[in-house]
């Protein structure tokens, strides 16, 4: 046996052995009920909702957080530019929900590339309380939301809260892959890591943290000239010596991918969002893609008969996550993860997702350039961007 031969089979068995623990972590994670503290009053909480765009399924993402069992909160919607398209939708809910205190609150000062974050920045000087609330326009959640994810505020241990998430297709094929690399690739791997100690997980689909602790990282103008705001807002949380905090509750984000280019375009800003924060983390990953790594196994060995258990090893495995992940989780009382059954054919996307996954990974080496909302932009290692590509790989 060659060195090659060796280090390809070492491979795949480590990947194996990986996305055996994946299916392990995710079945718990689903089906093991958490003991719930006793009910309290919660504080009331500031929602900071920043818009950009018409975008499949935007209504209804935004009624979903007027529908709230947590009576005391305030809605901010805001956008850039005052005749984004978003805005009348927003207005349009706060005509429905009369009776929630809703605010739309167009325009934004730059203070960085990041034009989410300077969204922020604006909507905050209007918020009115100290528990904020912050997530994507793509986001849809159940009536319990903010009870689950301001509860574990009330620690002063805690932080920052950031939900696990799953992906809803907005429609057609490449929308239905992009769902699977969310369900099957990425929150897999943040439970795993979880599960082995790590709190570092920070996403944009749920950031819920106190106003003295944002103001102690230094607010959104530290953020703004940053690709990766979700990620350094809770490292910086983590740098103050609090906690980051993943609730048993879990929101739903739109994947809306028409065209296949649109769906590279996305995972290569995602991925190479995760090769400048965790360099070393990304580079690992290819361990996760346990298909393309037992079919490059078994081709190290000139694809001999045995070879081809580690490939039917490495399908089974994957498909078992396939279902593991797509149940409704036995803790989460809204129930809005799916509505709907999922198309039977995707089982035979499986395969297909993971090799396609593999092949981003190896794509997010050749360039810093990133597509954000039809904005090309570079990335630098140290997480800055600019609207100009400069002397670096």
């Amino acid at each position: 046996m060659g060195f090659v031969a060796f280090a390809a089979l070492v491979l795949a068995v480590f990947s194996l052995v990986y996305v055996a623990l994946s299916v392990v972590v995710t079945l718990i994670w689903r089906k093991r009920i958490p003991r719930l503290a006793a009910p309290q009053p919660l504080p009331p909480v500031s929602v900071l909702k920043p818009l950009c765009g018409l975008e499949p399924g935007l209504l209804e993402n935004l009624r979903s957080f007027c529908e709230q069992s947590h009576t005391n909160y305030e809605i901010l919607f805001g956008a850039r530019d005052a005749n984004d398209p978003a805005l009348e939708v927003a207005r349009r809910v706060a005509a429905e929900y009369p009776q929630v205190d809703i605010r739309v609150i167009p325009g934004a000062t730059r203070i960085g590339e990041n034009r989410k974050c300077n969204t922020l920045a604006h909507l905050k000087l209007f918020a009115k309380y100290d528990m904020i609330v912050i997530n994507d326009s793509d986001i849809r959640v159940g009536p319990h939301y903010l009870q689950r994810v301001v509860e574990p505020l009330t620690d002063p241990s805690v932080g920052i809260v950031s939900c696990s998430y799953r992906g809803r297709p907005a429609g057609g094929l490449w929308a239905e892959l992009g769902a699977l690399a969310i369900d099957e690739g990425f929150i897999p791997s943040v439970l795993v890591a979880n599960t082995l100690g790590s709190n570092a997980y920070c996403s944009g689909t749920t950031m819920a943290l106190r106003r003295e602790v944002l103001s102690a990282i230094g607010g959104f103008e530290v953020l703004a000239p940053l690709l990766a705001d979700d990620y350094e807002l809770g490292l910086r949380v983590r740098q103050l010596g609090l906690k980051c905090v993943i609730p048993r509750y879990e929101v739903v984000a739109t994947v809306n991918e028409p065209t296949l280019t649109d769906l590279v375009r996305h995972e290569l800003r995602w991925m190479r969002t995760i090769r400048t924060v965790t360099p070393v983390g990304h580079a690992m990953s290819f361990l996760t893609y346990v298909v393309p790594l037992t079919l490059l196994a078994s081709a190290a060995f000139d694809f001999a008969r045995w070879s081809f258990a580690l490939l039917a090893l490495a399908v089974l495995l994957r498909v078992t996550l396939h279902y593991v992940s797509s149940g409704s989780p036995a803790w989460d009382p809204d129930r809005v993860a799916v509505d709907a059954q999922r198309p039977w054919y995707l089982v035979w996307l499986v395969p297909i997702r993971d090799i396609m996954s593999f092949v981003m990974w190896v794509m997010s080496y050749a360039s810093r350039r990133v597509t954000w909302r039809g904005t090309e932009l570079w990335v630098r290692p140290d997480g800055v961007l600019r609207t100009r590509e400069e002397s670096y790989a």
